[in-house]
């Protein structure tokens, strides 16, 4: 028996269309539903509610590792009771930052994962691009495969590069795969067969018998899940998408559940890695879309802010417990990346990892947090990150058992936290036991005091975050001295201005909430959902017919989708790009595109290109052939929260500061009388100058002595930087009570 060799077009089997899910539903009266959201960090939990008339109430929460849900619930327990907020009128559950998906491939603790691929490719995972990522090191090691080689299996089927069907797919070979893979007891089926971005009948076939032989097995699809010329790249994401697709069903189930039992039924929604929000059931069907969704809503959170502040260029810098993040906005969009890896062996050695070409947000990551541990290394060096003491124990100074120093034990002998501070709520402040694992695990070592010791913890995570952020910008051809620094996390305000210094930023920006303004991106975040086809010609040659058809194909794809979030199709906005190279070149280069590509609009796309290639590469090249290897389709759709949320002003009272503490500067190079402000105590648009600290809830500002700063209408402190020096080399002693006093 052979299946039918037709060529059917493209299309993804929505569970939505088998288990309805309704669309958002809304209130005859519009004050009185609200939206949450939470973003997972490694170390807090960031919590926000809102609702349509511009109500915006946020908190924080340790994270519970062991239940994930058990803080969550519990955070917005307290936070709906303290702001007398109906928990029924919760209509709608964003879920921002969840490491998951990550962390289920790194730890390897997926599902047993089958692969079935066209016969004589069933090693493709091991040989990889054939590239050596560090061509000095002659034990390079890569990546062990998901799928081991006894469950890497083939089929005698062949579609050639146009979409034609070669030799045809027999469905009694496909029933007798799947019997057999059911046997060793895989729960995840990933297909991808040769050329099937072209023509996906064969892997659609097997699907359906998959669906009828093992119906309890997941299956994906390359050409649902990728779609796109490069068969390493296309299986990979295809396995990747399997591996997890079981455990994130769970993993929403649960998240559903225990909302729906707490505070009644709301519709879940779940960002994604190119910063938009999907259905849970598009989530189920495509999770790996999640990888890197914890960055996402804080550098649409920092784009809002810019455009607001009529800035275009800013660096989004958000430092949390566990890592910090940089992300380069222009225009108010962050640049978007096809060029991700996960799970490398080397984590700073670019081709060490598995390759995910889906979109994601472009960002550096450095593991450089609060919870950062610091330690000496075999040579003596003081060596600060990647590790991290995460929420449990935490830092020496949370009390909760953890002994390592970490950067929080050091910002806080270093006065940038009060001795007895309560963080966010949760945790008060031990200095004692801050400088008693400082001082044993890093002073005593190096033969240092433990104020010198906590400095050059401070000093070290400083420039660590600093120098990525500058290796980031190098990479895509930008000037950091052109941009802004915005900062927010619990602890990006405190690094902040040392950080811009370093990058010669002149101004930094701090959110109202800085804290928790990943939390608040969520609800600034789109409904949006993107696709990819392959169609590779010379752009002088290409069939503009199919390529329309095409492009019908994807925005069908796309409405599709955005319909089981409950978006109406006359609500997207499609925009359009195509990567293209030059003819004989090994890579491309992403542009945008018109909405209706076409033969009248050729030299726009022409144009278009050689201004995206001049901008990665300082100058485009003359009198060569451009041809396009796929086209691309981003559909999205605002939500009614968006602008009203966004908009509403920080409450600011007129009260003066009472309050000083000792702060150590490293530009003074010791401690300095600083005033504390309360962020509600500071008169808009009144410009001051350092040394300040503004405390806000969830985090702190340091501002130095040669810097000056205002904050505007929405609580917004703006800073202006003052350049690098050097830091003179005497040191003061702190005052023996270093807690704020009046």
């Amino acid at each position: 028996m052979q299946f039918e060799a037709r060529r059917p077009r493209r299309t993804i089997t929505h569970p939505s269309k088998q288990r309805p899910n309704p669309p958002m539903t809304q209130s005859s009266n519009r004050h009185d539903k609200f939206r949450v959201g939470f973003d997972i960090g490694g170390t807090f939990t960031d919590l926000v509610v809102a609702n349509r008339s511009g109500l915006l109430k946020t908190g924080k929460v340790l994270t519970t590792p062991d239940d994930i849900m058990a803080g969550v619930i519990r955070g917005f327990q307290d936070l709906l009771r303290r702001e007398r907020i109906d928990p029924s009128a919760i209509d709608e559950i964003v879920v921002g930052a969840t490491t998951v998906v990550t962390n289920l491939i790194i730890e390897r603790k997926g599902a047993r994962t089958g692969l079935i691929v066209t016969r004589g490719f069933s090693d493709i995972m091991e040989i990889g691009r054939e590239l050596r990522y560090d061509v000095y090191d002659l034990k390079a090691t890569f990546p062990v495969p998901l799928v081991p080689a006894e469950l890497r299996t083939e089929v005698d089927e062949r579609i050639d590069h146009q979409g034609s069907i070669v030799r045809p797919l027999r469905a009694d070979e496909v029933e007798t795969v799947i019997r057999g893979l059911a046997a060793q007891g895989v729960q995840s089926l990933a297909v991808c067969l040769l050329h099937s971005y072209a023509n996906p009948a064969h892997e659609q076939s097997i699907r359906t018998v998959a669906n009828r032989v093992a119906p309890d097995i997941h299956v994906s699809l390359s050409c649902d899940v990728l779609p796109e010329i490069r068969e390493y790249e296309r299986t990979v994401a295809t396995v990747l998408n399997a591996y997890v697709r079981p455990h994130i069903g769970n993993y929403l189930q649960r998240i559903e559940q225990g909302f729906s039992a707490a505070f009644g039924k709301a519709s879940l929604r779940l960002m994604q890695s190119s910063g938009g929000m999907i259905s849970r059931s598009y989530a189920e069907l495509l999770p790996l879309r999640m990888l890197e969704s914890g960055p996402a809503a804080g550098a649409l959170a920092a784009a809002h802010l810019a455009d607001s502040c009529g800035l275009r260029k800013i660096v989004g810098f958000d430092m949390g417990g566990t890592t910090a993040k940089a992300c380069l906005i222009t225009d108010g969009e962050p640049q978007i990346t096809t060029e991700f890896e996960t799970a490398r062996v080397h984590r700073f050695k670019r081709g060490s990892g598995l390759p995910v070409k889906l979109p994601i947000i472009d960002l550096i990551e450095i593991g450089a947090g609060g919870g950062s541990i610091a330690r000496v290394d075999q040579t003596g060096l003081l060596k600060v990150g990647p590790a991290s003491a995460g929420a449990r124990p935490g830092p020496a100074c949370y009390g909760l058992g953890g002994t390592d120093p970490t950067v929080t034990d050091a910002v806080l002998m270093l006065g940038y936290l009060a001795r007895d501070a309560v963080l966010s709520g949760a945790v008060r402040m031990q200095y004692e036991k801050a400088a008693e694992a400082i001082t044993a695990n890093i002073a005593s070592p190096l033969g240092l005091s433990a104020l010198d010791a906590a400095v050059g913890i401070y000093r070290i995570v400083c420039e660590q975050m600093a120098a990525a952020a500058k290796i980031h910008a190098v990479e895509k051809g930008c000037d950091l001295r052109e941009y802004a620094l915005v900062a927010f996390g619990g602890a990006g305000p405190i690094h902040a201005c040392d950080v811009a210094r370093r990058l010669h930023c002149r101004e930094v920006l701090v959110p109202a909430d800085a804290g928790v303004f990943s939390a608040i991106g969520l609800l600034l975040a789109p409904n949006k959902v993107d696709a990819v086809r392959s169609d590779y010609a010379r752009l002088d040659r290409i069939d503009w017919v199919g390529v329309g058809a095409l492009i019908a194909d994807m925005k069908q794809d796309i409405a599709r989708a955005l319909e089981s979030a409950g978006v109406p199709p006359g609500q997207i906005v499609f925009t359009g790009s195509a990567d293209m190279r030059y003819v004989g070149q090994g890579f491309e280069v992403n542009a945008p595109i018109p909405e209706h590509p076409a033969a009248a609009v050729a030299g726009e796309i022409d144009a278009s290109f050689r201004k995206a290639y001049e901008t990665r590469y300082g100058r485009a090249l003359d009198g060569v052939d451009i041809e396009v290897l796929s086209w691309r389709m981003v559909g999205s759709a605002r939500t009614a929260w968006l602008a009203e949320t966004a908009a509403v002003p920080a409450t600011i009272a007129r009260t003066p500061h009472r309050r000083k503490r000792d702060v150590y500067f490293l530009e003074s190079g010791g401690f300095v009388d600083t005033p504390v402000h309360a962020s509600s105590e500071l008169a808009g648009n009144t410009t001051l100058r350092g040394p300040a600290l503004i405390e806000q809830p969830g985090s702190t500002i340091v501002i130095g002595p040669d810097d000056t700063f205002a904050i505007d209408s929405r609580g917004t402190v703006r800073i202006a930087v003052a350049p690098l020096k050097h830091a003179p080399t005497a040191r003061s002693a702190p005052h023996a009570h270093q807690s704020d006093r009046s």
